[in-house]
C-alpha cells in the first residue's frame, strides 16, 4: 500500500517540474542566442522620451547604456546619412536618426522593441552588423544587433522601414567574455 502513494508523489513531482520547465521555455524572451540579461533588465527600467531627427544634423545624442522611447518621424520627411542597408521603403513607413558616441573600441549591441532596420552611420558609410539575433513575442528587446565599433566615434543610428511611429532603443557595450 505504501507504494502507490510514493508513486503518486514520484509522480506530482514529475508533473510539477515538466509545468515549470515548460513555463520558463515557453518565455518568448529567453529565445536570443546571446546572454541578453543586461538589455533585459534596461527594458525592464524606465526610457527617456525623445524625438527622432529627421537628418543627421538635427539627431538627438543619445547616451549608451539607457533605454529610449523615439518617436519616430515620417520616412518621405528623412534625409537619410547613408541609403538605408534594406531596400523596404514602404508607403506610410516611419524613420529617424539618432547620435551616440562609441567609447572604447569592440562589440556593441543595439536592442530594439520592434523588428525594424536599422544601421550604424560612420563617416557617411554604414557598419556592417557583424550578427543579429530575435525574439518574436518578445518586446524587451524583440530585436538585438551587434556592431564592432571604433573607439570614440560619434556615430549616427538610423531607422527605416518602420510599420509604428515609435521604438524603444538601448544601446550597450558587450561586456567581455572571461
Amino acid at each position: 500500500m505504501k507504494t502507490i502513494p510514493m508513486r503518486l508523489s514520484c509522480l506530482s513531482l514529475l508533473l510539477a517540474c515538466s509545468f515549470a520547465s515548460s513555463a520558463f521555455a515557453g518565455d518568448p524572451c529567453m529565445d536570443f542566442k546571446w546572454n541578453v540579461s543586461a538589455e533585459h533588465a534596461l527594458f525592464a527600467g524606465e526610457a527617456e522620451t525623445l524625438a527622432v531627427g529627421a537628418s543627421a544634423a538635427a539627431a538627438p545624442l543619445v547616451e549608451i547604456g539607457q533605454l529610449y522611447q523615439l518617436a519616430l518621424a515620417e520616412q518621405p520627411q528623412v534625409v537619410f546619412a547613408a541609403a538605408p542597408g534594406k531596400k523596404m521603403l514602404a508607403d506610410g513607413a516611419s524613420a529617424g536618426l539618432v547620435r551616440f558616441k562609441s567609447g572604447a573600441a569592440g562589440p556593441y549591441r543595439v536592442s530594439l522593441s520592434r523588428g525594424i532596420w536599422i544601421d550604424v552611420i560612420a563617416g557617411g558609410k554604414a557598419i556592417a552588423s557583424s550578427d543579429f539575433g530575435g525574439a518574436p513575442g518578445c518586446e524587451t528587446p524583440r530585436k538585438v544587433v551587434l556592431y564592432q565599433l571604433p573607439a570614440n566615434t560619434e556615430l549616427l543610428l538610423q531607422f527605416s522601414g518602420a510599420a509604428d511611429a515609435d521604438v524603444r532603443v538601448a544601446i550597450t557595450a558587450v561586456p567581455p567574455t572571461p
